[in-house]
């Protein structure tokens, strides 16, 4: 249910999601389409992006219990920290949850973390390298490693500016949903520089 990808550099982290919600489990051939106009991805503030592929529900019910805090103040390592801890209170479908969180730490740099069921919502925190990108995806029924070489690692190199970036997310969504009856195309995005 859902494609979420983020790009992270130095300066920015870039998210990209579809829009596409069905009924779990998925019926092949013929899902059942709750929702074509439902992006997996929030900037929680001007520092912060998260987004999600997988339970929706289950996911949505840890990215609404950021809304206990004042999230202006919210710092990157406490947005995982609440993510994860109410992830593991949440009861989630076989399925499982993939998040993506992107942004600017206490510190100042940027980095990306994600962590998902199958890892028990451990996170994984990389810091962004200058000259670099961290390419991270998700997609709930298919297969996204393939899709990230072809659209987005492959093409890194020749990135020059922003709309280059958003160019390529948006190659790769289209792609999964060509391949994948569970995403649309409906392209939803958030930038934090």
């Amino acid at each position: 249910m859902s494609v979420i990808l983020a790009v992270c550099g130095e300066n920015f982290c870039a998210m990209a999601s579809d829009g596409r919600m069905v009924e779990e489990p998925a019926v092949p051939g013929k899902p059942n389409i709750l929702s074509e106009e439902l992006p997996k991805l929030r900037k929680v503030n001007r520092n912060v992006c998260v987004g999600f592929a997988g339970d929706t529900l289950a996911a949505v019910q840890a990215v609404n219990a950021l809304d206990e805090y004042n999230v202006q103040y919210l710092t990157f390592e406490k947005i995982v920290k609440v993510l994860c801890e109410r992830m593991r209170q949440v009861h989630t479908l076989p399925l499982g949850v993939r998040f993506l969180v992107g942004g600017r730490g206490r510190k100042g740099g940027f980095q990306m973390a994600t962590f998902s069921t199958e890892d028990g919502y451990q996170p994984d925190i990389r810091p962004a390298q200058p000259g670099a990108y961290l390419i991270e995806g998700a997609c709930a029924h298919t297969e996204i490693g393939p899709l990230l070489d072809k659209h987005l690692r492959a093409g890194a190199e020749h990135w020059r500016s922003m709309d280059d970036i958003a160019a390529s997310l948006d190659a790769c969504i289209r792609d999964a949903a060509a391949r994948d009856e569970t995403a649309n195309d409906k392209i939803y995005r958030q930038l934090v520089y």
